[in-house]
């Protein structure tokens, strides 16, 4: 799934390659990871767009996105795991 993140002046289309998101189960004795839960998240940044200082919009090339992922890599997952999230419980709501 694809998501938009605003990062630092960038506006960055992420794609998610990966997602696991296993709530905690209190009641497993089957190993830790079960017990405490686990959160992975792999993603591609596709494309960007970043503005000059008059305030016109530039895309940014294919090797700066991939720059811009390692670069902000904290802040882009901590951005995703919050729409994930958000979208999870509107789905809870909804039902």
């Amino acid at each position: 799934m694809t998501y938009e993140v605003i990062v630092e002046g960038f506006v960055l289309q992420v794609e998610v390659t990966n997602c696991e998101n296993t709530p905690p189960n209190p009641r497993s004795w089957a190993s830790d990871w079960d017990f405490q839960g686990s959160r992975e998240l792999e993603f591609v940044v596709v494309s960007g767009i970043t503005y000059d200082d008059d305030g016109v919009p530039m895309d940014v090339p294919g090797y700066e996105c991939y720059q811009v992922g390692q670069l902000y890599e904290k802040q882009i997952e901590a951005e995703l795991w919050r729409q994930i999230d958000s979208h999870t419980q509107r789905q809870r709501w909804a039902a």
